[in-house]
């Protein structure tokens, strides 16, 4: 049975993505270090980390001696794929996660009409939010679950919170984009807020559905997208039609 290669931007990533896409805990994964990846340096640029998955050792489900998963079958007999449920597969990464960096710390997840919420649990969850609730651990996590995941949510988005981080990160850009909005009709000048990923950006267009005398636009594509807070009657999209757009 032929070893699989995963990748991620170090080690842990790389387990992570290995027991996600193979549908196993982290404690059944066997697997050798093909490359320790490094994070770069001034002059060098940043290499991926990779490991091969033993794939009999740890019990894949393309092994016919694999026990718990379809029994045995007739040598060269095909099994079909088995798709991993994206909520189960959301726990059993973070799971990974934990177990390689030696955290206690689960997620819990629910759903949502318009988002599913992976709320994370745990006496180390304090350090996603980490350094001074900037949350860039946290970030860098729902980036890898968005990966993983994303598409198959869809058109759910995916948010990652913990001890209340999101809702407190919501309600700031909620004010901040009433603060603007206020600077706008006070001068007449459209100003662009900061740049906001495609959640964030509708948060910023649902908080001002309500406010008279300004609209919300986005423009651009990708990282360069900017949400724009202009006079209301200039060319921009009201802000109800162009959130459905994020």
């Amino acid at each position: 049975m032929k070893d699989r290669v995963f990748s991620g931007s170090d080690l842990s990533e790389a387990v992570a993505l290995a027991a996600a896409n193979l549908g196993l805990p982290l404690a059944e994964l066997r697997y050798v270090v093909l490359e320790a990846g490094s994070p770069g340096a001034r002059g060098l640029s940043p290499t991926p980390a990779r490991i091969a998955v033993l794939l009999e050792a740890a019990g894949d489900a393309g092994s016919p001696s694999s026990p718990g998963r379809g029994g045995s079958r007739a040598p060269g007999a095909r099994q079909e794929p088995q798709e991993l449920d994206p909520r189960s597969g959301i726990r059993d990464t973070i799971r990974a996660i934990a177990e390689a960096g030696g955290l206690e710390l689960a997620a819990e997840v629910s759903e949502g009409p318009e988002a599913v919420l992976v709320e994370l649990q745990g006496a180390d969850r304090a350090l996603f939010l980490e350094p001074d609730d900037t949350a860039e651990v946290l970030r860098a996590t729902e980036h890898l679950l968005l990966r993983l995941y994303g598409a198959q949510l869809m058109p759910r988005a995916l948010r990652l919170s913990g001890e209340g981080f999101r809702e407190r990160r919501d309600a700031a850009l909620a004010a901040e984009a009433r603060r603007i909005a206020e600077a706008v009709r006070g001068d007449g000048q459209a100003r662009d807020m900061p740049s906001l990923n495609s959640y964030e950006r509708r948060v910023v267009h649902m908080a001002l559905a309500g406010e008279p005398g300004v609209t919300t636009a986005s423009s651009g594509e990708g990282a360069t997208r900017r949400l724009t807070i202009a006079p209301a009657g200039g060319s921009g999209a009201g802000p109800k039609g162009d959130a459905a757009s994020e």
